[in-house]
């Protein structure tokens, strides 16, 4: 990991993390980890989102991941956000910990609640990334 979550949303590529988060909440009924792939590749299938996904898109990703994980389960963020020390390893880690969390809370949640749940991550992302 070499980037910021600032110098991720500045990325021409990549969304701006609060912006796919707000989309990703307007998809909660495909389910969290659907509803984020729609909304930062525009798919939710591997064989659509191929042809277009960047680096930057697979980062955004898993930072989109920790940021909504932060929320549900403190120990997801516990160690800080990502930046340039952490390593791919430990990102993939975190990322880990992060879908895990995000999808045991899923299970007990209705779409609404997933709905406020990536809304108030937007919102979260959107902070972030105006830090300077």
């Amino acid at each position: 990991m070499s980037m910021s979550v600032t110098e991720l949303a500045e990325l021409p590529t990549a969304p701006t993390l609060s912006r796919a988060l707000r989309e990703a909440a307007q998809y909660a009924d495909h389910g969290p980890h659907q509803a984020l792939r729609r909304a930062l590749f525009g798919a939710t299938t591997f064989e659509a989102f191929a042809a277009v996904i960047t680096p930057e898109h697979a980062i955004a990703e898993g930072v989109a991941l920790i940021v909504v994980g932060g929320m549900v389960d403190p120990e997801v963020t516990d160690q800080g956000w990502p930046d340039a020390t952490w390593s791919a390893g430990y990102f993939a880690q975190r990322v880990r910990r992060a879908h895990d969390a995000i999808s045991s809370w899923a299970a007990g949640h209705t779409t609404e609640q997933l709905a406020h749940l990536l809304e108030a991550a937007a919102d979260r992302a959107q902070t972030m990334e105006a830090a300077a």
